[in-house]
């Protein structure tokens, strides 16, 4: 057995960057761009008001007060969306709706609720700044500048940014294709009927599925193989297709255990073959031609599902040029003593990580056997129970990643 951070750092040695795609960019959304995005114009491309108000000259507001209000003549207004025709002169105001225009001479925009008007004048109380509620041209970016630089994860604020600078397509690193085998005699796909005691429904195939959508990639589910050389073989001479390949189940040391036997007949270079962590120790992770990784998970739901949460999802994450891919661990105050008997292993135990102002505090489920998958309810995080350490008790500080 290897410890979990050789483990972790061999996966992602062995994890390259995919190809790059162009796309829309209403199908960008969690994508990490490839290329810098500029700014096709000034942001804003013309001055203009930042709120409804009255565009003035400031040398005309500047000494305006209570005792001695300042009478401006309204010349007229400037909805937004139209040009403006107005040359501001001494004395004179121009009413503005936010985004309108700023008209030539105007330097400051006064709000409606600190002005009084009177039959096409309006009176002023009170002075502002020089500049105030007017967004000057080019503030924000100028024409040219990088908005965006590649390596940058697309959240919904960047494709509105992209839009603002009317990018239509951009280039983006690939969705990784992920293929999701089941083995086993025992399992039976959802809606198939159970006509054995000894049969389970598959609920790996549909982890996976979701975790593989959450980390970015394409699933593609194969269904369910029974545990036979063969079988088994006919999917893996198709691996090259998909640039991901993981099995669940046929990694342990059963003698109906042949994934680990096979993935040699198939060209995959193994890396590693369980790994010191409880559960999912028998892991099994291997590359195939240039770029591919194939990762063997163990058939418990516990065991696969957080076995793909360390392993698999930092290397997707790491594939599709995310720059946040290594699990990021941080302190929390244990709320109850933990105890357990074997501490050879690193384990990580379901928890549900809270927090009180600066400080996170972690509980954690009692189920913490690998088949027990209602673990994971109402659970956030992992508690890291490090190597050699049987007990931790209330108060003390542990270990937590949070889940993906």
């Amino acid at each position: 057995m290897i410890p979990y951070e050789e483990a972790l750092s061999k996966v992602l040695e062995h994890t390259k960057l995919i190809d790059t795609e162009r796309v829309f960019i209403n199908q960008s959304l969690g994508r990490v761009l490839a290329e810098d995005v500029m700014a096709d114009t000034d942001k804003p491309p013309f001055d203009n008001s930042a709120m409804d108000g009255y565009a003035v000259r400031y040398e005309d507001i500047k000494d305006a007060s209570q005792e001695k209000p300042v009478k401006l003549k309204v010349l007229g207004e400037i909805p937004a969306g139209e040009e403006t025709a107005y040359k501001m002169e001494k004395g004179t105001a121009v009413k503005i709706f936010t985004g309108a225009p700023i008209p030539e001479g105007a330097d400051t925009v006064i709000p409606f609720e600190l002005t009084q008007e009177e039959n096409h004048y309006i009176l002023i109380k009170e002075p502002l700044k020089l500049g105030s509620n007017v967004r000057r041209k080019g503030e924000e970016i100028k024409e040219g500048e990088v908005v965006l630089k590649a390596g940058t994860l697309i959240r919904p604020y960047e494709m509105g940014i992209m839009a603002s600078v009317n990018r239509v397509v951009v280039s983006v690193y690939r969705k990784p294709r992920v293929a999701v085998l089941a083995t086993g005699d025992e399992i039976k796909d959802v809606g198939e009927p159970i006509e054995k005691l000894s049969q389970i429904r598959s609920s790996n195939s549909y982890v996976l599925f979701a975790q593989i959508l959450r980390s970015g990639g394409e699933p593609h589910y194969l269904g369910i193989v029974k545990d036979n050389e063969e079988e088994i073989g006919k999917f893996l001479k198709h691996i090259d297709y998909y640039d991901v390949f993981i099995t669940t189940g046929g990694v342990s040391m059963g003698g109906k255990d042949y994934v680990q036997h096979l993935v040699k007949e198939y060209g995959i270079d193994v890396k590693f073959h369980r790994v010191r962590i409880k559960p999912a120790k028998p892991v099994l992770f291997g590359t195939y031609k240039d770029r591919g990784l194939f990762f063997g998970l163990p058939g418990n739901p516990v065991s696969c599902t957080m076995a793909f949460d360390l392993l698999v999802h930092p290397a997707l994450l790491k594939m599709s040029g995310r720059k946040d891919y290594i699990p990021k661990v941080f302190k929390a105050i244990l709320k109850e003593d933990f105890i357990r008997r074997d501490a050879e292993r690193r384990e990580f135990v379901r928890a549900f990580v809270s927090f009180d102002g600066e400080k996170a505090y972690c509980s954690y489920s009692h189920k913490t056997q690998s088949h027990m998958l209602t673990s994971y309810i109402d659970m956030n995080a992992y508690m890291v129970v490090y190597e050699g350490i049987k007990e931790i008790k209330k108060g003390s500080l542990v270990d937590v990643i949070m889940f993906p």
